[in-house]
């Protein structure tokens, strides 16, 4: 997924003669602490809260009040934008063209939205953690392994634990009851640590019947 899919393109922007106060104001109405100044489509800086602050009189224009620029491609991936949003802390990144030409902006809803997509996180399934050392574990074959019990990958993602040699693989595949996966990855020594999911199926059939003897019982 790229920036192009998630940015924002009717979020106000500032001129470099509008007043702070002008700028305090929009950043209140939308709840950023970030906005960009742009002239004539191109952008120049990003202003934030603090610099505003930082302004001797506040109702004076904002001119240079700014040196630091951030700022993304629309082709770069959502990752990238997660990455500098997070790094430094940004309410909103600008979105420029290949060519510098300003477009919109990411903010934090709409990565995260981005992000959720990306993560088949509303999609149906069940979502396994499986624990290995960095280096042992064959990644295809543990998607054999999956692929075997009728599982598509919805979506995968590893993370090394801190101070360990150990790695988590955490899949999201789109099998409700994902008991004959489980029983495959632990058959061939793979480490199941976390696994989530919807009630199986024979436990709701089980449940059925049991609530049925149960009424049957008291009668």
């Amino acid at each position: 997924m790229f920036t192009k899919e998630i940015l924002i393109k009717d979020i106000p922007v500032l001129k470099p003669e509008d007043s702070g106060l002008r700028a305090l104001s929009l950043m209140e109405d939308l709840k950023l602490k970030h906005l960009p100044i742009v002239r004539e489509g191109h952008y120049i800086c990003l202003l934030s809260e603090k610099d505003v602050f930082a302004m001797a009189n506040q109702e004076s224009s904002l001119g240079n009040s700014c040196l630091y620029a951030p700022y993304i491609r629309d082709e770069s991936s959502v990752l990238d934008a997660l990455n500098m949003m997070s790094k430094d802390f940004l309410s909103l990144l600008p979105v420029l063209t290949e060519t510098g030409e300003y477009v919109g902006a990411v903010t934090l809803p709409s990565l995260i939205q981005g992000l959720s997509e990306l993560c088949n996180v509303g999609s149906e399934g069940a979502l396994i953690a499986v624990e290995t050392n960095r280096r042992d574990y064959i990644l295809s074959q543990i998607i054999h392994l999956m692929e075997s019990n009728n599982a598509g990958i919805l979506s995968f993602f590893t993370y090394s634990v801190a101070e360990t040699d150990k790695q988590i693989l955490l899949f999201k595949i789109d099998l409700e009851d994902a008991s004959p996966v489980l029983r495959s990855l632990e058959r061939f020594n793979y480490k199941v640590i976390y696994h989530l999911q919807k009630q199986m199926l024979t436990d709701d059939v089980m449940k059925k019947r049991l609530d049925e003897l149960m009424f049957y019982l008291e009668m």
